[in-house]
């Protein structure tokens, strides 16, 4: 997976954007949403990064 792929058009988040936020300590998509924006402007990409945050969680 590219760490560089923008993965929230709207605010801009890339891949290291979630690895990073993970790395800091978020346990969940919401929590990684509140330290990256991701998927707070139009709600388009929520389900897909929901599912890639999992799976970066192992879950």
């Amino acid at each position: 997976m590219d760490n560089d792929k923008v993965i929230c058009g709207c605010k801009n988040v890339k891949v290291q954007d979630i690895k990073n936020a993970i790395a800091n300590g978020a346990k969940s998509f919401e929590e990684v949403q509140e330290k990256t924006e991701v998927g707070t402007g139009c709600g388009h990409c929520v389900e897909n990064n929901r599912a890639l945050v999992d799976e970066l969680l192992g879950k």
